[in-house]
């Protein structure tokens, strides 16, 4: 299979790819697939803020990555019709200035909760999850077999994995 080469064009992310990457020590996988992840306010508060109120190391590391200039935080003006149909979705404010964001600028957003991927999906956005960032790492060179299906294992760990869904995840990275 030919190798993809990493898109040059930023990222714009919710916080549970950020975390649950973080938490598996592949946070870099982000950067090296997309140079600079975007970042609402929101996010923020919940990845780095609210992490470090709680103690979480990934909240940290997130922050030096902010510090860092990769992951670089943006105010996302949240339209009113744009919120109101996302609320009725169900949908927090960081998701829907993640896909408010990523609709008028045409980025790939990553996502990982279902409502606001499936919200995402119908304005035509393209979304990558936890696995699919995982896979395109893979995909990438990024990382090799070995080192992507340890990650999906640390993964397991960290957030909730269906079983069909490991086992697809890890036949994906089996083929590469």
């Amino acid at each position: 299979m030919k190798k993809l080469q990493a898109p040059q064009e930023p990222a714009i992310s919710n916080a549970g790819p950020l975390i649950h990457l973080t938490k598996a020590n592949a946070l870099h996988i982000v950067k090296a697939l997309y140079h600079t992840i975007l970042i609402p306010e929101e996010v923020r508060n919940e990845a780095v803020d609210k992490g470090k109120e709680k103690g979480h190391l990934d909240a940290l590391r997130i922050e030096k990555a902010i510090n860092q200039g990769w992951i670089e935080t943006i105010q996302v003006r949240l339209k009113s019709d744009f919120q109101k149909a996302a609320k009725t979705a169900g949908l927090t404010k960081a998701e829907t200035a993640v896909i408010q964001h990523a609709y008028e600028n045409h980025l790939i957003a990553l996502l990982d909760d279902e409502p606001a991927r499936t919200f995402a999906r119908t304005l035509g956005i393209t979304i990558r999850g936890t696995l699919g960032i995982l896979v395109q790492a893979a995909k990438n060179d990024i990382l090799n077999q070995q080192q992507a299906i340890h990650t999906l294992d640390k993964l397991t760990e960290t957030m909730y994995i269906s079983a069909d869904l490991y086992k697809t995840t890890r036949k994906e990275i089996e083929k590469l």
